[in-house]
């Protein structure tokens, strides 16, 4: 699990476990002759008060951790165009101009996590605040990840971190179309060309049938 802190003076569970006060000025030392700043990783360990191998402020090309919920219902998915609504933000983190570039294609229903918000609340918080579904029952998350340069950012990588949850709305459901959505909509995903669908997803929903599977060693 992923922590952030800015407070220096209290330790992550993950913290207490780490380094003691000598062998981080140890590692200084040790990072200073090999030119590695303290503090600037390469370790993902996001933390104020990490050891000097992590990073105490965001690495520079940033992270976003995100929750998609796939409602079934007979082989399709609910699928949604978002409305220029200014609400996207309180909803799910959008500033205006992300809700623009998003409004352009079909969308999984979906959010950036909030912090401290476990994946599994923040599905029910889409399900019944998005997309105002009550009822619905969830399959547990499942964690995808991606790595990128993203053109805002060149030069830097990127990482997305997904946690896709299946979603069954209870029988005989059929949503309304809330005023932040343009259109709501049951399609099947290997129907929908990747071009049709907003900025991002179209890889989010080519992974939820196909997890990627780990490298398949060469022969000898």
């Amino acid at each position: 699990m992923l922590r952030t802190s800015s407070n220096a003076g209290r330790d992550t569970k993950c913290d207490r476990a780490s380094h003691s006060g000598r062998a981080r000025r140890g590692y200084i030392r040790t990072a200073s002759l090999w030119r590695v700043m303290p503090g600037e990783g390469p370790f993902l360990w996001l933390s104020r008060s990490g050891p000097p191998s992590g990073f105490w402020d965001l690495p520079p090309g940033g992270m976003c951790l995100s929750v998609f919920v796939f409602v079934v219902r007979d082989g399709k998915i609910l699928l949604g165009r978002y409305a220029d609504d200014p609400r996207w933000e309180a909803l799910a983190g959008l500033d205006p101009e992300r809700v623009k570039v998003h409004g352009r294609g079909w969308t999984i229903p979906a959010s950036q996590l909030k912090y401290g918000e476990d994946p599994r609340d923040a599905a029910k918080r889409i399900a019944e605040d998005i997309l105002q579904m009550p009822g619905m029952r969830f399959s547990e998350p499942r964690v995808e990840t991606d790595l990128y340069e993203p053109k805002r950012f060149p030069g830097r990588m990127h990482y997305d971190v997904w946690f896709l949850v299946d979603a069954n709305p209870p029988h005989g459901t059929e949503p309304a179309v809330p005023p932040w959505y343009s259109e709501l909509a049951w399609r099947d995903p290997r129907a929908v060309p990747a071009s049709e669908f907003a900025r991002g997803h179209e890889d989010v929903v080519a992974r939820w049938p196909n997890p990627r599977s780990a490298p398949v060693p060469a022969p000898d």
